[in-house]
Parts: C-alpha cells; structure tokens; sequence
C-alpha cells in the first residue's frame, strides 16, 4: 500500500486571538500542537496571528477603497490563497468566536465571487477546519458556525475538521 504524500500541501492557520505578538496566546499553543503534525507529515505550514496585522471591518477585497488609510487584508489573503488548507482558531469570548475570528470570515467573504484561473470560485478545492481554544464553554458551537462559514464560502470541510 502505498504511503500518502503531503510535502506538496501547504496550510495557513489564522490565529484570531485578541492579544498581539508577543502576549501569550493559548490558542497559539493549540495551533503548534497542530502545526507539529502537519509538519512531520511535510505539509508547509504557515501561522498568521491576525491581530499584528491591520485588518479594518468591512467586506470589500481592500477597504482602503472604501477610506481607510490602511489594509493589511489583501497581503494576507495573498497567503491564505496560496494554501491548500485553511485553518481559522479562535478563543472562546462569552460562548463565541473572537470578534477578529468573524472579522477574517467577514473578510474571507469579500473575495468569494473571485474566480481562480479555471473560471471557479476561488476557494474551490480548498479545505478548511477550525481550533478553539475554551472547554465546555461552546466549543461546538464556535465549530458549527465557522465550519459553516467555510463552507458557504467554499471550502471542502473534511470529518472532523474541528478540535478544541
């Protein structure tokens, strides 16, 4: 039987933790935990911790067309673009996903009518998943939203795609 191959796979996690670089982020703890897998398994990994990064409410692709004198959206999205595999994380705030979590799907939202160079949506043929950070305090229901989302937006959701 032959052995699955992933070192040409490339996965981007979104760190939405509320805390900039370098505050301790428990949702970064859960991600490396991940991240370590993917990466024994020679999946190219990349971590964007949302929260460094100026990402203004709204969804259009650049919201400096819309006045705002800064978007750090259109780089980033460069790079989750490029990855076979998304995985937004997020800590739990008051039984829900972090405010920057539904500002990245939000975000994530503003590019879905894009078309890759086949003439499809532009996330067709990517996956998606989902960490969180928190306990019984509404894991499952942070995943059913955020799978969801990917989902809607296009995104293949494979089994089990969430952990927390």
């Amino acid at each position: 039987m032959n052995t699955p191959q992933f070192k040409d796979l490339k996965a981007v996690f979104i760190n939405s933790t509320l805390k900039k670089s370098p505050s301790q982020s428990h949702t970064k703890g859960l991600i490396d935990v991940s991240k370590n897998i993917m990466e024994k398994e020679g999946v190219a990994v990349e971590v964007i911790r949302a929260a460094d990064y100026t990402i203004p409410n709204g969804i259009q692709p650049d919201m400096t067309k819309e006045g705002e004198e800064k978007d750090d959206w259109p780089k980033l999205f460069k790079k989750i673009i490029a990855a076979d595999i998304l995985v937004l994380c997020t800590p739990i705030w008051l039984g829900d996903r972090s405010s920057i979590c539904t500002k990245i799907i939000e975000r994530l939202y503003a590019m879905s009518a894009k078309e890759n160079e086949k003439g499809q949506y532009i996330y067709y043929g990517k996956v998606g998943g989902c960490l969180i950070t928190g306990n019984e305090d509404g894991i499952k229901h942070c995943a059913m939203s955020m799978l969801y989302s990917l989902q809607h937006l296009g995104y293949s959701i494979p089994p089990q795609a969430d952990a927390g």
